[in-house]
C-alpha cells in the first residue's frame, strides 16, 4: 500500500494519511461521533460530495450503506480504490480551484458535502471561497460537514512547557505553514467561515484526541495507547519537507526534535491530546 494513501484502523476507528508533498495527515474521527458518518439530521442522503477521499474509507463506507445514493469523492491525489461500489464516482480536483465545473459538479443538489483534514493542503486565501463554492451546491436544505485538526498538542495536566519538543515542534510548524499561505488553525474558523458563506444552523464541537494511557474512561485510554505511535509519525510526515524546504534545517536536525516530541507522548504524566 503506498505510503501517501495509508490508513490505520484502531478499535473500529480509522485514520487517514496524505501524501508529504501534500502536508496532509489525518487523525481519527469517526469513532468519536459514535461510530456515525455524518452527524447531520439526514435520513437518506441521495447526492453526496466527498472533498479529500483520501484512500477512500469514508466515501467507500457511506456508498455501501446508501446504495440508492449518488457519491462523488475528489482528491488530489485520486488513489484507485481496490474496491469501489457503483454508486461511487472518483475523480482528481485541485481543491484550491473553484468548484465550478459543470462537467463535474451539479449546483444546488447536494443533501452532503463531506470536507475533512484538507488544511494542510487548502491555502488560508482560498477558504471564505472554498466554503462558499460549497455552499452553491448544496441543494435547498443540504449540510455541509468539516473537520480539521489542530496539530498543537496539549496537556490535560498542565505539565508540557514552552520548552518542550513538542511545542517548538508547533511553534516551527505554525510559522512554516503560514509562510506557505496555509491556515494550521483553520479548524477554529469554520462555524465563523460557514455563517460568513451564507449557511444556517451551523453548529461545533472540538474533540480532544488522548496520547497515551491517561485518561480514565478504558476505551479511550486504549485509543491514546495506539495513538502514540501513530501521533508520532504524523509529527516526523507533517515536518521532514516544510522545515527542511522552508525553514533551512536538515534531516538530522528534524529526527533530531521529532524523536524528542516522540519521547514526550510516551510520557504519560503530561496527560497529551490532540485537538479534533
Amino acid at each position: 500500500m503506498p505510503e501517501e494513501t495509508r490508513t490505520v484502523y484502531l478499535h473500529e476507528r480509522f485514520f487517514q494519511k496524505y501524501s508529504v508533498d501534500r502536508r496532509v495527515y489525518c487523525v481519527p474521527v469517526d469513532g468519536f461521533f459514535e461510530e456515525k458518518l455524518f452527524l447531520p439530521p439526514i435520513e437518506y442522503p441521495r447526492k453526496v460530495l466527498d472533498c479529500g477521499y483520501g484512500r477512500g474509507d469514508w466515501v467507500v463506507h457511506l456508498a455501501e450503506m446508501y446504495e440508492q445514493c449518488q457519491v462523488l469523492g475528489i482528491d488530489i491525489y485520486p488513489s484507485i480504490l481496490p474496491e469501489q461500489p457503483d454508486n461511487l464516482d472518483l475523480s482528481g480536483y485541485n481543491l484550491n480551484d473553484r468548484l465550478n465545473d459543470a462537467g463535474l459538479f451539479e449546483r444546488n443538489a447536494y443533501d452532503l458535502v463531506h470536507s475533512r483534514f484538507v488544511g494542510q493542503g487548502v491555502k488560508n486565501s482560498r477558504w471564505p471561497s472554498y466554503v462558499q463554492d460549497i455552499r452553491r451546491l448544496l441543494k435547498p436544505g443540504g449540510w455541509l460537514q468539516m473537520m480539521e485538526y489542530y496539530p498543537n498538542i496539549q496537556s490535560d495536566s498542565g505539565l508540557l512547557p514552552e520548552s518542550s519538543a513538542l511545542t517548538q515542534w508547533w511553534i516551527n510548524y505554525a510559522r512554516v505553514m503560514e509562510r506557505s499561505n496555509r491556515a494550521p488553525r483553520v479548524g477554529q474558523r469554520l462555524q465563523l467561515l460557514m455563517g460568513e458563506a451564507g449557511l444556517r444552523e451551523v453548529y461545533g464541537a472540538r474533540i480532544n484526541l488522548p496520547i497515551g494511557n491517561w485518561h480514565p474512561d478504558p476505551r479511550k485510554a486504549s485509543i491514546g495507547v495506539e495513538a502514540v505511535e501513530m501521533v508520532g509519525a504524523l509529527l516526523d510526515s507533517l515536518a521532514i519537507w516544510p522545515f527542511t524546504e522552508k525553514l533551512g534545517w536538515t534531516d538530522e536536525q528534524v529526527k533530531t526534535l521529532t524523536d524528542a516530541a516522540r519521547r514526550e507522548l510516551r510520557d504519560v504524566r503530561l496527560k497529551l491530546y490532540l485537538p479534533v
